[in-house]
């Protein structure tokens, strides 16, 4: 069988190489190709006969633009040989990126390959070919869990904050695209993601390493923003392997302030209540983490900012205010284990999370480095996008944020 292994890894070879002639020359006379799929995928259904896997070779691009191909292992299985690996494509029809793991089965005959099939995330597949956003999702430890996954090369994980959801990150996703590959998250209680029994900080950030890890995403570069910081924090803690760079922003490293327990407690009643004292409860909590030149500046984004906020399941928020708020407990322990190279951003307005609570994260961290962005409070991502998007391109080094 030591033939027909060299024979699959040829074939793998031509193929990630786009040699179609080489990859056809592996391909018996009368091969069955088989590709489940919705048929709109020009890759999609069954076809025999060398000429016809010929034409699927040919039509691959027209659907696809690779940008990353992997085999991982072959394993011989008497006729067959499995192919063990991961994909990610550009799905041509709406440029949506699509990732999956794949085990490919070949059925070798006569020296050559006699029958393919691939097993992948074709549901992915479909949903990407009909929409340029795909929200991606899946379960991580019973909860489900949305994001969105866009560009390609070193990854960069965005969490938001309460309230918030994935699309906090836009500005730095469109700017940053072309060169990593953006993974924004919904956080638990927010947008597409949900909630479990028992769910905290700690179980959060457990969920998103070993999304981490199951997506071969080893060193990514975690930006947290808020409850988002005190998760990267908590992963970039515990799994180092899995962190290669942190940015937090406008996050604290402590239990919240004994003083604002009680006006939370309020707001977390509040959101069971009425549509509009939901929205009372929003509108507050903007004033409090904006600049008010930030929202007389950009009414149409704070406006749909509260409105997105509105669309949270209200009994999920109230676990995510338990969780990053009610029961948040002291973790500067927790933080001292850091490893990662870590760049803090506070804003000068900052009332939330005031800087001083980044400068002490800047002292429990060897070589940290805090900065502070003037004329920004709490929302440093949207007030300030490109001091964000600056710190993931290319590192903010020793200087001011201007």
């Amino acid at each position: 069988m030591a033939e027909a292994l060299a024979l699959v890894e040829r074939y793998c070879t031509a193929f990630a190489a786009g040699d179609v002639g080489g990859a056809l020359a592996c391909v018996h006379p009368e091969a069955v190709w088989h590709v489940d799929g919705d048929p709109a995928l020009v890759t999609a259904g069954i076809v025999r006969g060398r000429a016809a896997v010929g034409d699927w070779l040919t039509r691959f691009p027209s659907g696809f633009r690779p940008l990353a191909f992997s085999v991982e292992r072959l394993v011989e299985a008497g006729p067959d040989v499995i192919a063990l690996g991961r994909f990610r494509h550009v799905v041509r029809a709406t440029g949506a990126v699509v990732d999956s793991d794949y085990a490919l089965r070949f059925t070798v005959r006569n020296g050559l390959i006699a029958r393919y099939q691939i097993f992948e995330d074709s549901l992915l597949l479909e949903r990407a070919h009909h929409s340029p956003s795909p929200v991606r999702t899946c379960r991580l430890n019973g909860t489900g869990y949305g994001w969105d996954d866009a560009g390609d090369g070193p990854l960069v994980l965005f969490l938001h904050g309460l309230f918030l959801d994935r699309r906090f990150w836009s500005a730095q996703v469109a700017a940053l695209q072309s060169h990593h590959r953006c993974v924004a998250f919904d956080m638990p209680g927010h947008g597409a993601s949900g909630w479990r029994a028992g769910l905290d900080l700690d179980g959060i950030a457990d969920d998103l390493a070993l999304w981490i890890e199951e997506n071969g995403a080893r060193c990514a570069t975690l930006v947290g923003h808020s409850q988002g910081g005190m998760i990267a924090m908590r992963i970039a803690a515990a799994r180092p392997d899995l962190v290669g760079r942190l940015i937090l922003v406008n996050t604290s490293a402590r239990a919240e302030y004994p003083d604002r327990l009680p006006a939370w407690r309020d707001r977390r009643a509040a959101l069971s209540g009425s549509a509009a004292e939901r929205a009372a409860v929003f509108a507050a909590v903007q004033r409090f983490k904006t600049t008010p030149g930030w929202l007389d500046a950009h009414p149409e984004e704070a406006a749909a900012e509260r409105a997105m906020m509105m669309r949270h399941r209200p009994e999920l928020l109230q676990l995510a205010v338990d969780a990053a708020v009610l029961g948040r407990p002291d973790m500067r322990d927790c933080v001292a284990r850091i490893v990662a190279p870590t760049t803090i951003l506070s804003g000068a307005l900052d009332h939330a999370t005031p800087s001083t609570l980044g400068g002490e994260i800047a002292s429990l961290l060897t070589g940290a480095e805090h900065l502070v962005v003037p004329d920004a409070a709490h929302h440093i991502p949207v007030e300030r996008s490109e001091i964000v998007t600056e710190a993931v391109a290319a590192g903010v080094g020793s200087r001011a944020a201007a």
